[in-house]
């Protein structure tokens, strides 16, 4: 039996996120203490960065999301693949704050061109009824980059040989990103003389596969899209959920090892055990989402998150059960969210101008993160904890489940029989 093409697709889009992202989101934050104390930097000097890149990233999407609306994925993302091993390499040559920036900035870019924007659009493209189970799959990459990533540098992160554990992550970089764009990544199911899904054509054009499906407020111009009440429902639930799930995974490994007093090898494995919870909510919820209303979906796993959050606000360095409880539970909540924001952006948007609109919210989430980065930093600076940074965050939660309720609502009282027409 012949293997569905877009099967290769995705398996090639896996390999590309697991490292882009791993690597970039997941595993550079285990260096910032071997950082601080080789060049003494503070906690928000040391997370700075990062926020800046966030900041950067969100005006990167803007310009890639209307490039992708025109151009084929594939040489934008080999582009940002080679652009983003550069940026490790140069860590090598680091010896100051301001390098340590310019590298995080170039690192941004190069995620921009060859990370989610162009991911999620080439899935989009080419799965439509098995659309969740896909980018529920994808999005596992990540969680899985993040878990086995940092297991393969543990020896001389341990060790303290920081530099070494960056040149095995820009090889690694280089295998992962560059080589998959080659083959089997292609940007369109006419690419390979087939439609999404692999469905026959008379059954994907009655699904409404063959072209473009439009989401359930989709299919209209940018413009009329952003005059809609639940567009920004959306961008304000997005956003304070990426403020949350940003803040965590780049500060978290500072917690633990500064704060809770773990060691720099314990930090790891409660980081690896925290991944492989991602990737089983990642997955759980993309599968779910293909069963049960998507928007509801959404609304459960950021409660998820919000219970993770309660969980980590009482960690302490003498629990280490509410340690792994926090691994587990915040785990499975901050991927299962990550996988719905990009699932119920295409439900509600898909259609001839989603690049754009997901362009669009990736930038406003893409600022929240460096947000949410930023302020963790500074808190922490000026108040010696976390704490009061978590109780934040869990009330943020709170604000997100309020909007996705009422973009729910919207969505039931919505005619999902006849979408807006494309002007």
């Amino acid at each position: 039996m012949r293997v569905f093409y877009g099967w290769w697709v995705l398996g090639g889009l896996f390999l590309m996120y697991a490292v882009s992202n791993g690597i970039s989101t997941f595993t550079l934050p285990i260096f910032y203490s071997s950082f601080v104390d080789e060049f003494g930097w503070s906690y928000r000097e040391v997370t700075q960065p990062a926020a800046i890149k966030f900041l950067f990233a969100a005006i990167y999407n803007l310009s890639v999301g209307f490039l992708l609306d025109r151009y084929s994925p594939r040489p934008i993302m080999a582009a940002g693949a080679l652009v983003m091993v550069v940026g490790l390499v140069s860590f090598l040559y680091m010896d100051s704050l301001w390098h340590f920036t310019a590298i995080y900035l170039l690192i941004a870019f190069g995620l921009s061109m060859c990370g989610l924007v162009p991911s999620m659009l080439t899935v989009s493209r080419w799965f439509t009824k098995y659309r969740g189970r896909a980018v529920g799959i994808l999005l596992m990459a990540s969680s899985l980059g993040g878990a086995v990533l940092p297991k393969i540098i543990q020896t001389p992160m341990s060790e303290g040989d920081w530099r070494t554990a960056m040149m095995i992550l820009a090889g690694i970089g280089f295998f992962g990103m560059f080589l998959p764009v080659l083959w089997p990544v292609r940007g369109r199911p006419e690419d390979k003389d087939t439609t999404p899904d692999g469905l026959p054509l008379e059954e994907a054009q009655a699904l409404g596969t063959a072209d473009k499906q439009i989401g359930i407020f989709g299919g209209a111009p940018l413009g009329q899209v952003a005059r809609m009440p639940v567009f920004y429902y959306l961008l304000v639930a997005t956003g304070v959920l990426w403020f949350c799930i940003t803040g965590v995974t780049q500060h978290h490994a500072l917690f633990l090892e500064k704060d809770a007093g773990y060691s720099r090898s314990d930090v790891i494995d409660v980081v690896f055990v925290f991944f492989l919870c991602a990737i089983i909510g990642k997955f759980s919820f993309g599968w779910l989402s293909d069963h049960v209303n998507r928007l509801l979906v959404m609304f459960l796993a950021a409660a998820n998150l919000g219970i993770g959050l309660i969980i980590l606000r009482l960690v302490d360095g003498e629990s280490v059960t509410m340690t792994y409880a926090y691994a587990v539970v915040f785990g499975i909540g901050f991927s299962g969210t990550f996988t719905m924001i990009q699932l119920t952006i295409a439900e509600l948007f898909a259609g001839p101008t989603y690049g754009r609109i997901l362009g669009v919210y990736v930038a406003v989430d893409t600022i929240s993160a460096s947000a949410g980065i930023f302020s963790l930093g500074v808190m922490r600076d000026a108040l010696g904890s976390y704490y009061r940074s978590f109780e934040l965050m869990i009330f943020l939660v709170v604000v997100a489940l309020a909007c996705v309720w009422a973009i729910k609502k919207a969505a039931d009282a919505r005619d999902v029989a006849q979408p807006v027409a494309a002007e």
